[in-house]
């Protein structure tokens, strides 16, 4: 490419960015990585607000900042020899900018260029919608040079913020609003496009890029219509236990191998996540049946083959979304089972239940699968979440089961991503 075209296109897509508002803030505490003199790379799945937050980095860098989006039909030709001509014009900039590269991953041999600004002393923030090729890639050429963020859908707090309401709330009105926000927030997820527009197509369309784009055509897959109707049914049912078998056999896969590795493709691209049964034996746990959430319950909601939307389902994904932002999530299963399972800051395993409305015909299952990984990880405490429940209950000198509303958990101190 020419030095006056590649000066061009940059100069209008950073007219173009600037032209986008800032958007809700989130919960990413992107200055204090920066200040890590490390590579920033921010992934998650499209249209969940990767290039707003570059654009809010971009804010408070008050103009010191160069844009460049790969994902623009304008780059079509770029190749490995024009990062010279970027090197040369990006030479002309003060020290002291923050470079941002939005979908670097379509970029060719980008790590390698990425490496050469980044010992020059860049600062630099990068996105990708490919979780297993920015680690990868990240991982082979730049060790130690870099830290990965992951963005997700708006958390309900960050949805909060979107609508300009309060975090917390201290009269019946106000409580009344968080109820009415949190079951709205459990139909129509976080996605911030959607909740600007309430389309349900915008969702639709979101599932078939990913599914084709991402996936299909990014790895070539010749059985189009069997992992069409595999994603289905996995979104159709968040937190159902499944087997890379029974799947085959169900969707008309000829092997379980095959499952495994498309669902591996889902997860790259963050449609979906699998959790595994926790177990102090590694090999156990990946052996055991896994359950699997959509990154969105609003998404699921949109595409999903069902009458009506299941309540505690939704509910569930929510909670395991919220959880996902700070580790690793497992769920625990004896002779009962306890939704998720979460190693917290100090180190001790934090039991997490899940239920849309506790009553005398599920409050003993509840209770039971609770308390039974309580004992497992030797814990005193433990929390149910409900739509509108609250509570505390006392089982004996030693444990206590808090049961808590949504709403107030997901924005209460410590459950932030």
């Amino acid at each position: 490419m020419e030095t006056t075209y590649l000066q061009r296109l940059i100069n209008d897509q950073r007219e173009e960015f600037l032209s986008k508002k800032t958007g809700t803030p989130r919960e990413v505490a992107w200055n204090n990585l920066l200040n890590l003199c490390r590579i920033i790379a921010i992934t998650g799945i499209r249209r969940c607000g990767k290039s707003t937050l570059l654009r809010q980095i971009a804010e408070e860098a008050n103009g010191g900042f160069v844009y460049l989006n790969f994902d623009d039909i304008r780059f079509s030709g770029f190749s490995e020899s024009d990062y010279e001509v970027l090197i040369t014009l990006f030479s002309k900039q003060r020290k002291e900018v923050i470079y941002l590269f939005d979908e670097i991953q379509l970029a060719p041999v980008w790590e390698r260029f990425l490496r050469r600004m980044h010992d020059n002393g860049a600062r630099i923030v990068v996105t990708g919608s490919n979780s297993s090729l920015l680690s990868n890639e990240l991982g082979s050429h730049l060790t130690g040079r870099y830290l990965k963020q992951e963005l997700f859908p708006f958390s309900f707090s960050e949805s909060l913020m979107h609508f300009n309401l309060p975090q917390s709330v201290s009269t019946t009105a106000g409580t009344e609003l968080m109820l009415q926000k949190s079951f709205e927030y459990t139909e129509s997820g976080g996605f911030p496009e959607y909740l600007i527009h309430q389309r349900r197509e915008l969702l639709e369309q979101l599932f078939k890029d990913i599914l084709i784009r991402d996936i299909i055509a990014r790895h070539g897959i010749q059985e189009k219509q069997r992992i069409q109707d595999l994603a289905l049914y996995l979104m159709s049912n968040p937190g159902a236990k499944i087997s890379y078998g029974k799947l085959a056999r169900r969707i008309g896969f000829k092997s379980p191998t095959s499952v495994k590795e498309y669902l591996g493709y889902m997860e790259d691209v963050y449609l979906l996540f699998q959790v595994r049964r926790f177990d102090w034996s590694l090999k156990r746990s990946m052996l055991a049946p896994r359950k699997v959430y959509p990154v969105d319950q609003g998404l699921s909601n949109a595409i999903a083959f069902k009458i009506s939307p299941n309540r505690g389902h939704m509910l569930e994904t929510a909670v395991f979304i919220q959880l996902l932002g700070n580790s690793q999530v497992w769920y625990f299963e004896g002779r009962g089972e306890c939704d998720f399972v979460q190693k917290n800051n100090n180190g001790k395993y934090d039991c997490v239940q899940v239920c849309w409305h506790l009553s005398d015909d599920n409050r003993e299952r509840e209770f039971a699968g609770l308390c039974e990984a309580m004992e497992f990880f030797q814990r005193d405490s433990g929390i149910i979440i409900t739509f509108d429940q609250e509570d505390t209950v006392t089982l004996d000198q030693n444990r206590t089961v808090t049961v808590i509303p949504f709403w107030k958990w997901a924005t209460s101190a410590g459950t932030h991503r």
